[in-house]
This record gives structure tokens, sequence and C-alpha cells, in this order.
């Protein structure tokens, strides 16, 4: 039996450091029993490459300069992250062995010596049987080292690869070069999308109520080039990407129905059967889909294309049959996980829809949030989509990237074959002309993509709550008459003591945010669970008014823990709200209500947020959903906004209730304080975001910056300093994927 001890130890150290996750080491293990002569260093090698592979990347170089910096600016990164965490953490000591050593010895192994048993060598890029088998592939390519192009061989997972190649092979054969189309649109064509579009449809203004919906050029582009083309549409929030997709499948419809039989208009008089299929049966015909990574991205998307829908005058709908069916048709949308879309099969671990079990070929997909998407989720969505589908492809390139590997929406926008199958739009409706919030995502967004774009300089004051002149109480995080489109700068008392002082401070802060969060426990006790299933107006107005404070303010973080990670800080918030909320209950006597109802064996209060982490598919609720606790005597339940869609007052419900004794205790989690991971897609009027303390921090990155501020409506305040945000902005995360288009 093979003796992994020596591999073990080093993997231990590493895992105590959060370098590498426990599920390697089986799988290291695993390798090491089918290829018993790998030497002790490369066993370590091959733990950092499965290191730097749990970063997201899906190969790593086999080039001993290359990947020595990747090793050493994550190694640094993790005696960062250690140090934010434990007080008495001793980086120096952390060096528990000689990683230029393993890096030189175990490259040089890999290059030269024959492990056929765990590595197949490629000099193509080609399916090969060995590849079902072998779990690892060892690839040339040019690389570019010091400026110039080089040969440098890449170590990849096998399945990493194998989803490399369909997505390269899929993408040829789904998005055609669309240069040829984007140069010739006349600007008559763009002309008459705006004018169909404006007679069409409205939007809400908040000063001017409904008014006609006008496209700007880039959207109208997007639709227009949509009738013909399968597109991926990027933008930033509020850029109209769920807008153009709308009007794009508005388009599609109507047009496949242009001479369809109405069925109100009778045969005519000669007595000729019209045997045309009605509207109806020629959509039927067709499947549209609309998928995202998570369950709360997909029920955002449905929500967000009805109520573009909502905005299409209903006088034009009425008064038109083939439109009515249209709108019927987009109406009746639901949107899901991209899992369910492709049936996943626990039994068989795979998808019941697949490169050799297609979607029919009339069908419609729209795929949004795809910066979340992993590249191995992306290989097997493209490859179950027939090739005369059309597909919309929704997402923001500068948001952070996947939980698991890959960074595919970022890779596929730049094929350097120069194809071109991407519409960019830059115009938000959120962020107006000089906007403060505009204006910084902007410039965060330059760092990113302009290689040696600096960050702009900010003055960080102190936090106000730390000033001597602040009234006491006076000062919120996100107070009720916050300027609207601001951006705060503030910074914590320099160099505390100890952790324990650090966290004193961030608690001065937070008490100061719970503000009028203090009223959520007041409101949820009005709302009698047992009633939502016929609620009354009253009723649907208080779920209105608690679920609208609810999102009022966030709290983001990049971490999850430490002082300034979203479990303390919740920690925090949870027992402010619960401590004011006990002393109101003990001071005056609210009807109905004991104390002992609420506290005595329940970890919940009332009014408490709290967010889904793990899928419960038999209620509908998904990982990221955020609902509202409530009380029924001394039982908790979940409150949560999912619209039913129905008009008819008698059958329109806006929220769901469920006891929380129905979910695993560990698939709700309190939600003041999110990471910033979690907040992608969701939008709140005010955000205050902690940025990590310490330079060289991992989480400390231009995407984590960019996602959080853009969850902003009306402010947000960052908790830096000059020195950390500018970090922030110039740290950009790149994933090497290794797709070529």
């Amino acid at each position: 039996m093979a003796d992994f001890s020596k591999m073990d130890l080093f993997f231990d150290k590493l895992k105590e450091m959060h370098g590498i996750a426990e599920l390697d080491r089986h799988l290291l293990h695993l390798l090491f029993s089918m290829q018993p002569d790998v030497s002790e260093t490369t066993q370590k090698f091959l733990c950092l490459c499965f290191s730097l592979w749990d970063d997201g990347n899906t190969r790593v170089p086999l080039n001993e300069i290359l990947f020595r910096e990747r090793w050493n600016v994550k190694w640094a990164g993790l005696k960062k992250l250690k140090e934010s965490q434990e007080d008495s953490f001793d980086a120096e000591g952390a060096e528990f062995d000689d990683f230029d050593q393993i890096i030189k010895c175990g490259v040089d192994d890999l290059l030269t010596k024959n492990f056929s048993a765990i590595i197949e060598t490629l000099d193509a890029d080609e399916f090969d049987e060995s590849l079902k088998h072998t779990p690892l592939v060892k690839r040339e390519t040019e690389y570019v080292i010091d400026g110039l192009k080089s040969p440098c061989f890449f170590l990849y997972m096998a399945k990493h690869f194998r989803a490399k190649l369909e997505i390269q092979d899929s993408m040829a054969r789904l998005f055609k070069d669309g240069r040829e189309r984007a140069e010739s649109i006349t600007q008559a064509e763009l002309d008459a999308c705006i004018s169909g579009i404006k007679e069409l449809a409205a939007r809400k203004d908040d000063k001017l109520g409904m008014v006609p919906l006008v496209l700007n050029a880039e959207q109208a582009q997007a639709v227009v080039r949509g009738q013909n083309e399968n597109l991926v549409v990027t933008g930033g929030p509020g850029t109209g990407k769920t807008t153009v997709v709308l009007y794009i499948l508005w388009n599609l419809l109507t047009s496949l129905v242009k001479n369809a039989r109405n069925p109100a208009e009778a045969d005519d008089a000669s007595g000729t059967i019209d045997l045309r299929p009605t509207p109806e049966e020629i959509l039927c015909e067709y499947g549209i889909y609309l998928a995202a990574p998570s369950g709360k991205a997909a029920d955002r998307m449905s929500e967000s294309l009805k109520n573009g829908l909502d905005g299409i005058r209903e006088e034009l709908v009425n008064a038109d049959y083939k439109k009515s069916a249209v709108f019927a048709k987009l109406k009746s949308l639901e949107g899901s996980t991209i899992h369910r879309l492709l049936k996943y099969s626990r039994s068989s671990n795979g998808f019941t829809f697949n490169a050799e079990n297609r979607f029919p070929e009339k069908s419609i997909f729209v795929i949004d949030e795809a910066s979340m998407v992993d590249v191995n989720l992306f290989a097997s969505l493209l490859q179950a989509i027939p090739d005369n589908a059309k597909v919309f492809i929704l997402g923001d390139p500068y948001q952070l990237p996947s939980v698991d590997a890959g960074a595919v929406l970022g890779e596929i926008l730049e094929p350097s074959s120069g194809k071109n199958f991407k519409v960019g739009l830059t115009i938000s409706n959120r962020f107006k002309d000089g906007s403060a919030i505009g204006e910084l995502a902007k410039v965060i967004k330059d760092c990113a993509k302009i290689k040696g774009t600096k960050a702009p300089d900010k003055t960080f004051e102190l936090h106000p709550v730390f000033r001597k002149d602040a009234e006491s109480g006076s000062v919120d995080g996100a107070p009720s008459e916050m300027p609207t489109d601001s951006v705060s700068y503030y910074s914590l008392p320099e160099n505390p003591s100890t952790k324990k002082d650090l966290q004193a401070n961030v608690e001065k802060v937070l008490q100061t945010w719970v503000g009028d969060f203090e009223e959520l426990p007041r409101l949820a006790l009005q709302i009698d669970p047992s009633l939502m299933n016929s609620p009354t107006e009253e009723l649907n107005q208080l779920c209105n008014k608690i679920w609208s404070l609810s999102l009022k303010k966030r709290i983001l973080s990049a971490e999850r823990r430490g002082p300034f990670g979203v479990e303390q800080i919740n920690k925090v918030v949870c027992s402010a709200i619960k401590k004011k909320f006990w002393n109101a209950l003990k001071e005056r006597q609210v009807k109905g209500v004991k104390v002992s109802d609420y506290f005595a064996d329940s970890r919940y209060f009332p009014g408490q947020l709290l967010m889904i982490t793990q899928n419960q598919e038999m209620y509908k609720l998904y990982n990221g959903d955020t609902g509202i606790v409530l009380f029924k005597g001394a039982t908790p339940y979940i409150m949560l906004k999912k619209p039913n869609g129905e008009k008819d007052p008698e059958k329109k419900r806006d929220f769901v209730v469920y006891p929380l004794s129905l979910l695993p205790a560990d698939a709700v989690e309190s939600a003041f304080a999110i990471t910033i991971h979690k907040s992608q897609g969701s939008e709140y009027k005010y955000v205050t975001m902690f940025l990590p303390a310490q330079e060289g921090h991992p989480l400390l990155n231009n995407q984590i910056l960019y996602t959080g501020i853009t969850r902003a409506k009306a402010s947000v305040t960052i908790i830096a300093t000059p020195e950390t945000f500018k970090a922030a902005c110039e740290t950009v995360i790149e994933r090497d994927t290794g797709i070529e288009l």
C-alpha cells in the first residue's frame, strides 16, 4: 500500500493555511495509487497545482518562472488571510517548506518523466478516448512570456480540459461572426426599432409616471441584431440587458405569427377553409427557456421580464389577437436554474439534456448572470443547445467570476479569431451622467480593462462615530436622509492594539448602522403568518412595507470570518436589534404577546433577515433567497416575496410563508450582512461595505470592489483605508482557463 504520510503532513500544513480543500487529499491519494513512482517532491508540487486549481484556474503552467509567480502571489495572500483572523499568527513561522525547490523539481519531473498512468500528453485540441480514464492532461500551447510568444506546457484536470474543448466547439457552432451585420445596420433600421418600441411600451418614471419607453442606440442595435444573430449581451447594472432581450423575444415571436390565422375572423365568403395554424399553435412549437446559475438569479430575471411586459400598452395587445398571443406566451415564462433546465440526475451524475440528447430545434435560450457560470456547467449547457436554436447570453464581465472553475464570460468576449457576437451596453439608467456611484464604477472597471490604470486618490475620513464632535446616536450608516447617489469614504481608528480592540471599533459602527431596522420586529409582530394564504389589502400593505424596509440597506463584506466578516457582523447586529426589541417588550405591554413566546426556545426573532443557503426544491426556495422571520405564537416562520403572477386580486399572491422547522438548520443564516459574492445580482438603496484591512489579502481585489458598490442604488459607504482601497482597485483576478475562440 502506498505511503502518503509525508505528503499528508505537507497537505495538512497547507490546509491549516486555508490553501487547499480536504477533497483534494482524496484525489491526490487516488493519483498516487495509480502512479506509485511519483517522488515526494513531485507529490508536494501536485498539491500546489491543486491549490491553484481551487482558485478557479483550469490550468497551471509547467514553467518554473510562471508557476512560481502565481504561487508566490497566492502564498502571500494566504498569510494575510490567516493574519487577519488570528492575533498570534506568525507569518515568518508559516514558511514550512522550500516552495522554490518543490516547484523547480516538480516542473522538471512532469516535463521529463513518464507519468502516463495519470497524465495524458496531447499535442492538439482534439478529444481523445484516454481522456475518459486519465485524470490529468498536459498540453503544449503558445504563451506570452516576457513579451514574447513561447511554447509552454500546461497541466489541466481532464474534466476542465474537456470542458474547454466543448466550449470552443459549441461557441463555433452556435455563434457566428456578426461583424458584417453589425457594420451594415442603417440609421433607418435603428430609428424604426426605437419608434416601434416607443409606440408599443411605456416605462415608469418616478416623477412623470408612465412615459414612452425609448431605447438608446446601443439597445436598439442589440434588438435589431438579435433578430438574426445569437448574441452575448454585456453591461453593468441598469444598462437594460433584460429590456433588450424582452424586445428581441417580442419581435422574434411577432414575426413568427405574422401570417398566422386569426380564429376570431370568419372564413372568406367562398367557403374556403383557412388551414393556416393559429398564433397559439405556432408559438406552442417553440420552447423559450430562461435560465441562470442560481435560483435567485433565475427568479429575478423572470420577474424583470414580467415587469417589462407590464409596460406594454394594454390597448394595443387587446386590439390585436396575434400580439395578445405573444404577450400571453411571454407572460407565462418562468426562470430556472441551469441545473434544473438540463435536468440533473443524481443517480447518473449527469444531465438528461446533453450532446447526445439536445433540446428541440425550435428553442430560444436566455441565460442570465453568465459571469457566475463555471466552465463545466457552461460546457454542459452549450452542448445541449441544438444548432438552429436562438441563444442570448447576458452578464457583466467585471463582476466576480464563478465560485467554481473558470471565468468563461470574460474569455468568450475577446475571441482571438476576431469574431463579433457581442453587444456591449454602457449607458446606465440607474447611474446617470455625473453619478458618484456610476463614475466610481467606471474608474474601477478601467483599472480592470486598461492595464496600468491607477486607482483614483480618495480621502478617507475617520468614521463619524469616532469624532469628538459627533452627537451621540446621530450617525447612522444608512440614515433616512442620506444624499442621493453619494459615495462616502470612512476609516476606523488606526493601529488597534489587538483584534479585540478592532472588533470593538467595528461594533461601535454597527450600533449606529442598525437605525431604522429597529422597526423590523415591531412590524413583523403585526403580521399573522396563518393569514397569508388569503391576505387582506391591509395585510398586503403591511407585508410590502416591511419588505421595502428590509431592502433599504445592507452591509456587504468580502470576508466570512474575522472582525470584518459577515458572521461576526450579523451576530452584533442581531444582538443590537434583539436587545432593543426585548427592552421594548418589557417596557410596554404588546397585546397578545409574551416575551417567552419569541425567545425561550428559538434561535430567531421577529423581523430577523435570513438568507437561504441551500436549495430547497420542494418549496421553490433557492440559495440566495432572502426572507423575514415572523412568529405565530412560539413558532417561527420565514416570509419571502414570491409573486405568483396572477392579476386577479382573489388569486394574486406576492408573498409566501413557511415554518422554519421545515428547513434544515444549516440551510439559513442571518442576512443583515452578506458576503459580496452572495450579493451578486441584488440591489439595495444604501450599501455599507467593509474591505479587508490588509494589503495583499486575497479578497481585496477589483471584482470584489466593483460588485459591491454596484449593488447600491442611492449611496455607498466604503470602510477601508486609502491603501486598501487602492490595492482593491488595482488587483484584478485573472483566471487561466485557456479557452481559444
